[in-house]
């Protein structure tokens, strides 16, 4: 928030350099962004007085103006301007000057006559006529004010004033104005703090007769004050306002519209202004739009509205967003003769969501935002009709409407200053906290080592005894904490079993030639919907996000594969012709919806391939690398995912717990994503992978004995797994067994239709001795009969 430093010392004295009250200010918790002091850049440019003008003799456009400047002997400027008189007081650049615009200004000859400086206009001081009344006119600016010849500009101009810019933390709305920052700096440097107390007259009447207000949300709209002003006398604002209104960023309009800015800045409370003559029936209504209708606001922007929204309405139609801004129809205006004035307090969750999704912010909305005080309502009202009275800018009538539910009691919070002490570490004297939070405007009172305060409303901030702790120590000063030394033994950190073996599959598919990304976690909600999923399928149970940035973030994923395939889908768009891909994140799942209890969070990996080396078994084989690593005994087994091409995919098992599925993405779904070649994605629960614990590796040495080759072609059922008959293979050779290896599948002519041949060669080896015949044929026999078993006929 921008405030000047003249405007600060209104209400407080200020004793100190700026640096160093910025400084203060900092130690007590209020951070300064930027000092920034005005009339920097306009150096030896003084008021000067015209004595005498004669015609240049070589120019018939040139005058040559002897000016006072303050100094013993006049001094020479030619100028140009033909708007000067004999007797102006105007603004002379003289030698070696510099004005805002940058230009330096050195003595010279002008067709030969000797000229000492320049006469400036309002646009080479960078001034409009918001700055300085005449500024706008084109030529010398003629001043207003009878100051002494060789005053310096910058005073005349008021711009002997530092501009400083504190960042208001969000917990302090209380400060979010001149008065609030005021309070602050009277406690920082123990100086009296001057508060106005409004004062004014009024000119009869009855508000009551002339307008009537109902509320009819007082959740939204705790309390409603409104006032009537007749005979309005709309003009100029003084100097001194409109110096405050621009130092703070706003642009003075008129009196009545710059007394409400006004009034907000300096209390911090929102106010709005109506056109008394505009308003239907003479009636305010404060109440929920209608869905369907519309405003159209002070900027000429019309807004559609719903029953979310807070307006302030007349009989008729809405007038204004509630704390937002006013509507165009009851806009104070040059022949406006009667206003009524609003000063309310607004729920600010509701100001924030209609803020939001009318894509409005405005100074009173960010205000109402960060919350505004309901007992600080009738003070800013008072405030502002003390400005109207003082300025004489109407006729204020009788009598104040106030619509409130009740007002809150201060709060109070008994606290022992030992309990304070404690907390921060610092012995602070009991007096001198009593002190400190009297100062606060936290009303204490001291009972031996008992602390009664009575928190204002206006301190929401204060609930218990941290944050009178907080409010201690700020003020007593940081500087009195001592620092010792660290006590304790110093342990190494370690990662979690979990974690290093995320790092080895990390490493691992770097190795393989994969790139890791991250996505977010958040996804569009009808994202799931492209992996044409089954309604009733768990992931669509997907967690909306309460305020979310769009519909293409607006839900928790409970799968990674969308994302991935907008990963591949985006290196294909960009002409990548090859890539692998990996990511390792969470799923969210939700055990009902809407969610009672916090989500899981389990964490999953997805891998992606595409490209002319790749199929459906390289994918496979960076599956199988991942399971080897993390000691998993695997089995492969057909899936049914429907985002998945049907006779491409797999579903692998772990420890027979379904621990990964992969395969060809379908062309309907890679379409979806604008992908036009075969892409293959895998996803992998790494909460149940990352629980297996690796099998112990055990060395044995060379055999000493023979191996045994057997070969065994069987006809089966096509849709046998191939997995299946070797998984027989391995439970009938037993121990025995060294090795199995598929050779051949084959369908065709000779074999029956529905039926295929399969062959494995198996290896047999024994530790303790040759194998006999016998053995063998015993061998044979067990996997034989486990190979009918699993649906399998020997080939004769």
């Amino acid at each position: 928030m921008k405030i000047s430093l003249n405007q600060l010392k209104t209400y407080v004295d200020i004793n100190v350099p700026v640096q160093e009250l910025c400084d203060r200010m900092v130690m007590a918790g209020f951070e300064v962004e930027s000092i920034e002091k005005q009339g920097e850049n306009l150096v030896n440019v003084v008021a000067a007085r015209i004595l005498k003008i004669t015609p240049h003799e070589n120019s018939d456009h040139l005058q040559i103006c002897r000016m006072d400047v303050g100094r013993e002997e006049p001094v020479q400027i030619v100028t140009g301007a033909q708007n000067i008189h004999e007797g102006d007081l105007v603004p002379a650049a003289l030698d070696d000057s510099y004005l805002p615009n940058g230009a330096h200004i050195v003595a010279g000859k002008l067709r030969g006559v000797e000229s000492n400086g320049m006469l400036c206009s309002g646009e080479e001081l960078c001034l409009t006529e918001d700055d300085y009344k005449g500024a706008g006119v084109y030529g010398i600016l003629i001043l207003n004010e009878d100051c002494p010849a060789g005053t310096d500009m910058r005073k005349v101009l008021g711009l002997d004033d530092y501009i400083i810019d504190f960042k208001i933390t969000a917990n302090r709305p209380d400060c979010n104005c001149f008065l609030g920052v005021a309070k602050e700096i009277s406690v920082v440097l123990k100086t009296p703090f001057k508060a106005p107390v409004p004062t004014y007259k009024t000119s009869g009447g009855n508000v009551n007769d002339l307008i009537s207000v109902e509320v009819k949300n007082y959740d939204l709209c705790p309390r409603y004050i409104g006032r009537v002003v007749k005979n309005l006398r709309i003009g100029e604002s003084p100097v001194w306002m409109k110096k405050a209104l621009i130092a703070s960023g706003m642009r003075p309009i008129n009196n009545i519209v710059d007394i409400t800015n006004f009034v907000m800045l300096e209390t911090g409370q929102p106010m709005h202004a109506f056109n008394y003559n505009d308003i239907s029936e003479h009636k305010i209504i404060v109440r929920n739009a209608s869905d369907g209708e519309s405003i159209t606001t002070l900027d000429g922007h019309t807004f559609d509205l719903n029953s979310d929204m807070l307006v302030i309405a007349d009989g008729e139609k809405p007038s204004c967003l509630a704390g937002i801004m006013g509507g165009r129809e009851s806009e104070i205006e040059s022949d406006t003769t009667d206003l009524f004035l609003e000063s309310a307090k607004f729920r600010r969750d509701n100001i924030r969501h209609t803020g939001r999704a009318l894509g409005i912010r405005t100074e009173a909305s960010g205000r109402y935002e960060r919350g505004v005080d309901i007992m600080n309502v009738e003070f800013a009202m008072n405030r502002a009709l003390q400005l109207i009275y003082e300025l004489d800018a109407g006729d204020i009538i009788d009598g104040a409407i106030d619509c409130n539910k009740g007002l809150p009691e201060e709060r109070v919070l008994k606290v022992t200053t030992d309990s304070i002490t404690e907390l921060i570490g610092v012995i602070v004297p009991d007096d001198t906290i009593a002190e400190i939070l009297n100062s606060l405007g936290l009303k204490t009172e001291l009972d031996g080592k008992m602390l009664t305060c009575r928190i204002p409303s206006i301190r929401d901030d204060i609930e218990g005894r941290a944050d009178l702790a907080e409010e201690v120590m700020r003020i007593y000063g940081y500087d009195h904490i001592k620092g010792t030394p660290m006590r304790g033994n110093v342990v190494r950190g370690t990662k979690l079993p979990e974690r290093v073996k995320c790092d080895k599959i990390k490493a691992l598919m770097n190795g393989l030639g994969a790139y890791e990304c991250t996505t977010y976690s958040f996804i569009a909600s009808k994202a799931v919907d492209s992996l044409l999923l089954k309604e009733d399928d768990d992931r669509r149970r997907q967690i909306p996000i309460i305020n979310p940035l769009g519909d293409e973030y607006s839900v928790m994923r409970t799968q990674l594969t969308t994302s991935m395939l907008n990963v591949l889908a985006t290196n294909i768009n960009r002409k990548n012709t090859e890539g692998r891909f990996y990511e390792i994140s969470k799923r969210f799942l939700s055990k009902q919806l809407p969610i009672t209890e916090q989500p899981e969070e389990l964490p999953a990996m997805s891998v992606g391939i595409y490209g002319k080396d790749e199929d459906f078994y390289t994918l496979k084989g960076i599956i199988e690398a991942i399971m080897q690593l993390c000691g998993a005994h695997t089995q492969y087994v057909r899936s049914d995912e429907p985002y998945l091409h049907p006779g491409r995919q797999a579903l692998v098992k772990a420890n027979n717990m379904p621990v990964a599925v992969f395969g060809e993405v379908h062309p309907a779904v890679a379409n979806s994503y604008g992908i036009d070649t075969r892409v293959y994605v895998a996803e992998i629960k790494l909460d149940i992978l990352l629980q297996i614990k690796k099998r112990k590796t055990t060395y044995k040495p060379l055999p000493k004995f023979p191996a045994v080759e057997r070969d065994f072609a069987m006809l089966c059922d096509i849709d046998i797994p191939v997995g299946e008959l070797e998984k027989a293979i391995i439970s009938g050779g037993s121990r025995l067994l060294e090795r199995v290896e598929l050779f051949d599948v084959y369908t065709g002519s000779q074999i029956p239709d529905g039926k295929k041949s399969v062959a494995f060669s198996v290896w047999l080896r024994s530790a303790d001795g040759t194998l006999t015949d016998d053995k063998i044929d015993e061998v044979n026999a067990r996997i034989i009969k486990k190979l009918e078993a699993a649906g399998a006929q020997l080939r004769k």
